[in-house]
């Protein structure tokens, strides 16, 4: 199932995704919902990240196309990224004035966390997951390497774009991913090249952190991402779950 957040008509409403239509739902995807007869066409409405999220966790270095030469982690490496920095589709990327040095997309595989959860077994892991998404977890280079903390590298404002759908019935083991800057392919390679698997990231985290409906996990990126400027359009897309397209400008 396609779920979309959505604006129309001044209202903030999450919906079921038929073709080019979206149909209103009574409540989140996260509780007991039904399907409305209310539509609307996708071209008539503002997607919006596909949900609200509590926290944002991501994982670094868990691609060995990513890493180079480095040696691999024993376990997953976890940040934070603050909600405050999150994008919908189509929002503006916008590249701090207090920065000059490099930012770069990374294109990633978001997991969307379904129900309350703590100490979760590996195995059981995919059931507390609703469904994926898009996510570019942009990133301020000079402040990632200088900070020691990679607090504003990660997490400025609109660093967190995520769409443009939230796709259940999927299978994050082996989900193509490919990111584009003004058309030109950066990124492309399959999610069954992650280090660290999802099951393996969410138990890993349950252990010390509470899970909660609506939370999302970021799982990484491969390659060497691309380069982002004023004036530049980035997209993300993901085999089963589709585009998210951003354009970047520096802030005024």
């Amino acid at each position: 199932m396609k779920f979309a957040r959505y604006l129309a008509h001044g209202e903030i409403s999450y919906g079921v995704v038929d073709g080019d239509e979206v149909r209103q739902l009574t409540a989140t995807p996260f509780e007991d919902y039904e399907v409305t007869d209310h539509t609307h066409k996708l071209s008539e409405v503002k997607l919006l990240a596909p949900c609200v999220p509590g926290k944002i966790l991501a994982v670094g270095l868990n691609y060995k196309s990513h890493i180079g030469d480095r040696e691999p982690l024993k376990e997953p490496l976890i940040f934070y990224k603050t909600t405050t920095s999150l994008a919908g589709p189509g929002d503006t990327i916008i590249i701090p004035k207090a920065f000059g040095g490099r930012v770069d997309e990374e294109g990633e595989l978001v997991a969307i966390i379904k129900d309350r959860c703590k100490n979760v077994p590996k195995e059981e892991a995919l059931d507390h997951v609703l469904g994926y998404t898009c996510g570019n977890d942009v990133s301020a280079r000079e402040w990632q390497r200088g900070d020691g903390q990679w607090w504003r590298a990660k997490s400025s404002d609109t660093f967190s774009p995520a769409g443009p759908y939230l796709v259940t019935g999927l299978d994050p083991s082996d989900l193509m991913l490919r990111a584009r800057v003004n058309g030109r392919e950066t990124q492309a390679e399959t999610t069954k090249m992650f280090l660290f698997d999802l099951p393996t990231v969410i138990s890993h985290v349950s252990k010390s952190i509470t899970l909660e409906p609506g939370d999302m996990i970021y799982t990484g990126t491969p390659g060497q991402a691309g380069q982002l400027r004023d004036g530049d359009v980035v997209e993300i897309e993901i085999e089963g779950i589709g585009v998210l397209s951003n354009p970047v400008k520096d802030e005024a």
